[in-house]
């Protein structure tokens, strides 16, 4: 019989959201953790880490031999850039081992302040394929975070032809809209999840059709069930999520886990049980895994928040073992060579050792003044002593020599950033050059003689194309999909794309490519990155005011959402049928709020669902404004309007007429 193939065993990467809950990942056997600083990182609700915490965390991961990334994966404006690169350049030379990062900008910044930076491709930037792997190489990355909506075929295929290795999450909590791509929060509360504050609207109640309860709302996934083929895969990292989680939390699910991997097996009973416990929404799922999408709805309720039992964490209870051996010699300097599994120190007094008249401690005198470790993450596992029992030495001189070989085992690496660079405000510019009118339809019947001959390019769904009009891809799309789709588009006038794999096969295929709001541009680095990429125009992100737009620098035409409904979600789960039988483009609906506000959900050949807004983005009686903020290229999103309604919209923007009714504005 053939012998089974024996997989590397991945990365286990645990969630550190507090000092507390990085000693229980540590403990229970994480590979590596991850954590943020007090600013630019999407989990601000977290405790996170003051800079002088994260240089303690540091050390102490670095004594355990345990990889410390750093989430800066908020989107950033040019004002907050620099202080994310200098924050980066201290937590590098503190010992970070990699940044996550979601912002093409801070990317480029980072790459010019810090030579050998590594970068890991936040999962906020929706990159999914092996196309966006080779964008994000192109762009300095090492390493993608995958989106958690990819089957075990999907990731089979990405692990393989990716050119950087992938990182898959195994655990935690569901975000409903494919990362990266949900403006919810931000539009109906002002919290912006793209930086960092998500007030989490699809866990509140919504109607959707006949069906009153929680239809946004996921179990978290649990893939411990799983492992075996996890580890075909080929992923060289798997993901607990949960940094506002508690450490015991943390403790339970990391140990778990930990323990699967090592004996390359799925959980048991006794195991899904005890992660359950830990934390779940009416228990877990595996549906994007499996692709099976029935049954993922999933509530935290009160009952059972109430009810968990866990047992406390009782703080850092590992050691890391240290060999000392101690020599002394007359007329040579002491030393203390310290060996942990991880670095080997020696430290000596400052001068030679002199002949005394009192001989040198005795050899079980020294072993215990070596062994007081006290709260460092060390205990003395072995001790040899050298001692020609002439030279003077005392325990003080000793307990010197111990606290150096402390400090010089918990030191950071010697690295060196580039000088600090001058990050000058860039003075606001408008241009001068007019208009360019594009719109986004969704059905080539919207599309009337009066929108031909306003827009300059118009913009539809692959299977929708008109000759003489551009093709919208989707925003999703897994590899083995690709190649299809990309034959539609060949013989388009104009591609719109929605990531950076996307631009890169435009510019492989010589196909003029658009840059659209997808890419949550927010400031000048990233439409300079975009532009290199040969991204022809960019749609700057429409939680940006007018005056940020304003300063946003870009070599290509800045465009703007300046009419039609946002899309607040992209939801590869189809909410409309629960996950029924795919329905295609024909599943879509309203969903509700408690309010009563009207959210039309519509349909894409896949059978995904786009949340739009409410109420659409309307500024006819505006467009003065927004060309002064130098934005070129006015881009319309054309949903629900029928042909005639999408015909009264072009002549109130030819009249710049006042919105009639509730509409959402750009703001000042």
């Amino acid at each position: 019989m053939e012998k089974a193939r024996q997989y590397p065993l991945p990365e286990l990467l645990a969630p550190a959201g507090s000092i507390a809950s990085l000693e229980a990942a540590i403990d229970a056997g994480a590979d590596a953790v991850y954590f943020g600083a007090d600013v630019f990182n999407a989990r601000m609700r977290a405790d996170n880490f003051h800079i002088e915490e994260a240089e303690q965390a540091l050390a102490l991961c670095r004594a355990f031999g345990v990889k410390a990334y750093i989430t800066l994966n908020t989107r950033l404006t040019d004002r907050q850039i620099p202080e994310a690169v200098t924050l980066a350049e201290q937590l590098w030379q503190a010992g970070a081992d990699a940044f996550i990062v979601a912002d093409a900008g801070l990317a480029a910044g980072l790459r010019r302040q810090i030579s050998d930076v590594a970068l890991h491709a936040s999962t906020q930037m929706s990159a999914h394929t092996e196309y966006d792997g080779a964008a994000l190489r192109d762009a300095g990355f090492s390493r993608m975070v995958c989106p958690r909506e990819l089957s075990y075929a999907s990731l089979q295929r990405l692990c393989a032809h990716s050119p950087i290795p992938i990182e898959m999450f195994i655990h935690g909590a569901h975000c409903v809209s494919f990362s990266g791509q949900c403006l919810m929060s931000a539009v109906m509360g002002g919290r912006s999840g793209n930086q960092g504050s998500c007030a989490q609207p699809c866990r509140l109640p919504y109607t959707l059709g006949k069906k009153a309860g929680h239809p946004l709302s996921l179990r978290d996934m649990c893939l411990a069930a799983h492992i075996p083929e996890i580890l075909e895969t080929g992923a060289v990292s798997l993901k607990i999520e949960g940094r506002q989680k508690p450490p015991e939390y943390v403790y339970t699910v990391t140990g778990i886990y930990r323990r699967l991997l090592d004996q390359r097996r799925a959980a048991n009973a006794e195991e899904l049980a005890a992660l359950e416990a830990a934390f779940s929404r009416s228990g877990f799922t595996d549906g994007y895994f499996t692709k099976n999408y029935k049954n993922m709805l999933g509530v935290r309720t009160l009952e059972a928040y109430h009810s968990r039992e866990q047992k406390p964490y009782g703080g850092l209870s590992r050691k890391i073992p240290l060999d000392m051996t101690l020599t002394l010699q007359a007329g040579s300097p002491g030393t203390l060579i310290a060996s942990s599994p991880e670095k080997t120190v020696t430290v000596c007094t400052d001068a030679a050792l002199q002949t005394g008249d009192v001989p040198p401690p005795e050899e079980e005198a020294a072993r215990k003044n070596a062994g007081r470790l006290g709260t460092t993450p060390f205990t003395l596992a072995s001790f040899t002593y050298r001692s020609d029992k002439r030279a003077f030495f005392t325990l003080s001189m000793l307990n010197r020599l111990r606290r150096a070989a402390v400090e010089a085992l918990l030191a950071p690496p010697v690295r060196e950033c580039a000088p600090t660079i001058a990050w000058e405000e860039k003075p606001p510019s408008c241009t001068q050059a007019p208009p360019i009118y594009t719109a986004s339809f969704l059905s080539a019947e919207q599309v009337t003689p009066l929108a031909r001959e306003f827009f300059d390019t118009i913009y539809l769904p692959y299977t929708q194309s008109l000759p003489g009009t551009g093709i919208e891809m989707p925003p999703f799309l897994p590899g083995e999909e690709l190649a299809a789709v990309w034959k539609y588009a060949e013989n388009a006038s104009r591609v719109l794309v929605h990531t950076p794999g996307q631009l890169l096969q435009a510019a492989r295929l010589g196909i003029p490519a658009d840059a659209s709001l997808r890419f949550n541009i927010y400031n000048s680095e990233t439409a300079c990155a975009l532009a290199a990429a040969d991204a022809e125009t960019v749609c700057l992100s429409p939680e940006l005011s007018l005056p940020q737009m304003r300063d946003l620098q870009s070599p290509v035409p800045k465009g703007a959402i300046v009419y039609g409904r946002l899309p607040l979600m992209l939801t590869v789960r189809c909410a409309v049928s629960d996950g029924g039988a795919a329905c295609g483009s024909r599943c879509g609906g309203t969903l509700y709020d408690r309010k009563g506000a009207a959210f039309p959900v519509t349909g894409t050949d896949r059978c995904e669902n786009i949340i739009w807004n409410s109420v659409p983005i309307y500024m006819a009686d505006r467009m003065d404004s927004v060309h002064r903020a130098g934005i070129v290229r006015m881009h319309f999103l054309f949903t629900t309007e029928d042909s005639s309604a999408c015909d009264q919209v072009i002549r109130a923007y030819e009249e710049k007429l006042p919105p009639v009714g509730q509409v959402y504005r750009m703001k000042k």
